[in-house]
């Protein structure tokens, strides 16, 4: 798990970094090329602008710079750091996919390119290589043991420092938060790998998190979501059934007093009893009968806010409609759960008696007490749902599997070591937790 959320904040980090429409990013020596444009584009023959580019590149180079030094050059939204070798030499850590791809020396030797930093953050592979003074700082300004007066450990001798450089020049793994230049060069010089930038990445990321108004913004934006997704539900529907007409001449011929009519829906299938006269009684969701007495407004068709509103409250009413309403554009099986059911269906006028006499409004339950609970004690004598068992099943393996055990486990340890809350009464209920379910597996 925190291993999926790290590499979603890689990836987040690296879309706000990368100008995609900048075309500068669209060539392989772009930002170089430019950056040499720009030094030989004020002046006015070859042999001045060979002056200004060296001029220039000797006016940003400290003086004094010693072998172990910790080198720092600003970016955009983050620090690079490097380790200074001596002989306009430095070593440092950085992103590459090349490596990975290729084992020709002076191709993976060349400035790392726009692209294969990019791509080696996603592959998180890099490199610890040596480049010159010019081609690490990029034309940017250099700060020199900067970070001497931000952590608390003595630098080592410097001499060790650079030995320490030295010894890991090569292929390493790459993360953005865990394993990044920066974590590279404080071990070299202090011994300890740490990462200011991460940690303060992440102190700003839990502050977000636990602020109370990320919780209203979370809410809202949940109920934006369901009113937006609900509009563009209405409006397809809405659509669909104008360009859809319905058939208003259905064969009554083909159904009789106490039959079982199924009515399949995109994720479920609705049941009602047939009482004779194009009428039928179902159950179905709806809020209007608590709001209002209304009984005009009441006994029109539910519409789809009315349902779901319905569903939240869980309330519904057994109700009566015609055939048309009923089936709303769908086909129609008869008496399908017949063949289902291993009961014995009762005679018609009880079904259709039994199914009058529950009219009204009644308790709601999405698993527990639906429509097909209802047609099934009228047909059937007994109150059960084959939709709620396949439900139910489909649940129960998913739940009780091994690889919810492992998620449960690692989201527990995760969750603790994030909120700092790891002690033994929460360990021992994370794991007893994915105990339980290993052992339901």
């Amino acid at each position: 798990m925190l291993n999926l959320f790290t590499f979603l904040v890689e990836k987040l980090a690296i879309l706000s970094y990368l100008n995609f429409f900048d075309s500068k990013c669209l060539s392989d020596d772009g930002q170089r090329g430019s950056s040499s444009t720009i030094s030989t584009s004020t002046t006015s023959t070859s042999t001045t602008s060979t002056t200004t580019s060296s001029s220039t590149t000797s006016s940003r180079r400290p003086q004094g710079l010693h072998r172990g030094d910790l080198l720092e050059v600003p970016r955009t939204l983050f620090s690079h750091f490097g380790i200074y070798l001596g002989d306009g030499r430095v070593a440092h850590l950085i992103p590459d996919i090349l490596p990975a791809l290729t084992a020709d020396a002076a191709r993976i030797g060349t400035v790392i390119t726009n692209r294969r930093l990019i791509l080696g953050c996603v592959s998180r592979r890099a490199t610890v290589r040596v480049d010159s003074l010019e081609d690490f700082a990029y034309g940017s300004e250099l700060r020199v043991n900067a970070m001497d007066a931000r952590v608390e450990q003595r630098a080592l001798p410097a001499e060790e420092v650079a030995r320490r450089a030295e010894g890991l020049v090569g292929a390493v793994p790459y993360s953005l938060l865990w394993h990044n230049c920066e974590h590279l060069v404080t071990h070299c010089r202090y011994g300890r790998a740490v990462s200011r930038q991460t940690d303060q990445f992440c102190e700003c990321l839990k502050s977000i998190i636990r602020d109370q108004r990320t919780i209203l913004v979370t809410l809202l934006l949940g109920i934006t979501s369901i009113v937006c997704f609900g509009m563009l539900f209405n409006i397809f529907f809405a659509a669909s059934t104008v360009n859809e007409p319905k058939d208003s001449e259905d064969d009554l011929s083909l159904y009789k007093r106490g039959d079982l009519l199924e009515v399949p829906r995109t994720l479920f299938t609705h049941f009602g009893i047939y009482l004779g006269d194009n009428r039928v009684a179902h159950l179905i969701p709806d809020i209007l009968p608590v709001v209002s007495k209304n009984k005009a407004a009441i006994g029109k068709m539910v519409t789809n806010h009315r349902l779901i509103l319905g569903v939240i409250a869980k309330v519904a009413s057994v109700r009566v409609d015609s055939v048309a309403d009923f089936a709303y554009g769908s086909e129609i099986l008869v008496n399908h759960m017949d063949d289902v059911c291993s009961q014995p269906a009762l005679e018609g006028e009880e079904v259709a008696r039994r199914a009058e006499k529950l009219l009204g409004s009644v308790a709601y339950s999405l698993l527990w007490y639906n429509c097909e609970h209802y047609v099934m004690y009228c047909r059937y004598g007994m109150t059960i749902s084959y939709q709620t068992y396949q439900f139910c099943t489909a649940v129960r393996k998913t739940v009780c599997s091994r690889t919810s055990a492992y998620l449960t486990a690692l989201l527990g340890v995760g969750t603790m070591l994030y909120l700092g809350s790891a002690t033994s009464l929460t360990a021992v209920t994370a794991l007893l937790v994915a105990f339980l379910l290993w052992m339901a597996s």
